[in-house]
């Protein structure tokens, strides 16, 4: 009998192991098969090394300063390397561990992004068209400086998505970011709010044109929709929410988003010191603002609708210009 159990574990332990090293194979072969079609999907990619361990039960792959190119936008991203992991027997479910800095290199700035920790989960339908069921994204003490001179920081981020059966090609969104610290330039401009902005979340569903799959590359998926379920931002005084539906129609957004802030004043020097009005108009934009929050009852809440319309944006009665292209 002991021998007869000898036997059958001997030859799962095999079995297993050969299981293994033709996954091993089949990884390698699927990471060079991406690199080799990258060119025809519109992306460049390249390493200076690679390999695959995490024998017997994951399968582990390592690149070395990996770097990855869109050909249109001329956005690249680099690193010194990353790790994709995934368990054996769950192939579709992969986890990525990032470098603790990264740079996202653009045609008018270079972004260096450091962190503590940043990783995500992937999880894709165990089918041949590999189509994306949900992901998260978790990151701390993360750090974005530019080589324009710009910074900003987190003490945590927590990004999520989930496939919405509900709908084709459509995705609940998920965003929650705590202990925010914009530019110190930004924030020296608003003193009567604290340098951290404490807390920001968004609830959204999104629709594109077409899956998010192994051939989303070439296929480009853009939004068509998107519906805003909640926005929350907590800075001070200062509280923002927003919710309401766009369509987007040729690449621009139609719809309108409902706002109400607290401690709306703020929005005026923010807006000021961001370029986006300018000092001349200031004034005259505080005093348009004060006699619609006056009706509301309470003179420190102001509630306006953000409308997308003709390729233009008007908050409330006022126009802020062209609206922003969105794919």
């Amino acid at each position: 009998m002991m021998r007869a159990l000898l036997w059958i574990a001997t030859a799962l332990v095999v079995l297993w192991s050969g299981y293994w090293f033709v996954g091993k194979s089949t990884v390698e072969r699927g990471f060079e098969a991406f690199v080799l079609a990258a060119p025809g999907n519109g992306l460049t990619v390249s390493q200076t090394g690679y390999r695959v361990a995490g024998f017997p039960n994951r399968f582990d792959l390592t690149l070395t300063e990996p770097r990855v190119t869109d050909q249109r936008s001329e956005i690249r991203w680099e690193a010194p390397f990353v790790q994709v992991f995934s368990l054996s027997y769950r192939p579709w479910h992969v986890i990525a561990a990032f470098a603790p800095e990264q740079v996202i290199r653009t045609p008018a700035e270079d972004i260096t992004l450091q962190s503590e920790k940043l990783q995500a989960s992937v999880v894709v339908s165990p089918s041949s068209a590999l189509t994306l069921d949900r992901t998260t994204f978790v990151g701390d003490a993360i750090r974005a400086s530019s080589s324009l001179g710009w910074m900003l920081a987190a003490d945590t981020l927590r990004f999520a998505t989930r496939s919405d059966p509900s709908q084709t090609n459509a995705y609940d969104i998920g965003l929650e970011v705590l202990g925010l610290s914009p530019d110190p330039a930004l924030a020296a401009r608003m003193p009567d709010l604290p340098p951290q902005i404490a807390f920001a979340r968004i609830d959204a569903n999104a629709t594109l044109s077409a899956p998010l799959d192994r051939f989303a590359a070439g296929s480009r998926p853009g939004l068509t929709a998107l519906s805003l379920r909640e926005a929350v931002l907590t800075w001070g005084d200062l509280s923002l929410s927003a919710k309401g539906d766009l369509q987007v129609i040729n690449g621009l957004p139609e719809g309108r988003i409902a706002l109400r802030a607290t401690g709306w004043r703020n929005l005026v020097v923010l807006a000021t010191s961001m370029g986006l009005i300018t000092p001349e108009f200031a004034p005259t934009l505080t005093n348009m603002m004060q006699a619609v929050a006056g009706s509301s009852g309470d003179p420190e809440v102001l509630e306006m609708p953000l409308i997308f319309a003709a390729g233009q944006m008007l908050l409330g009665p006022l126009p802020l210009g062209p609206a922003p292209r969105l794919n």
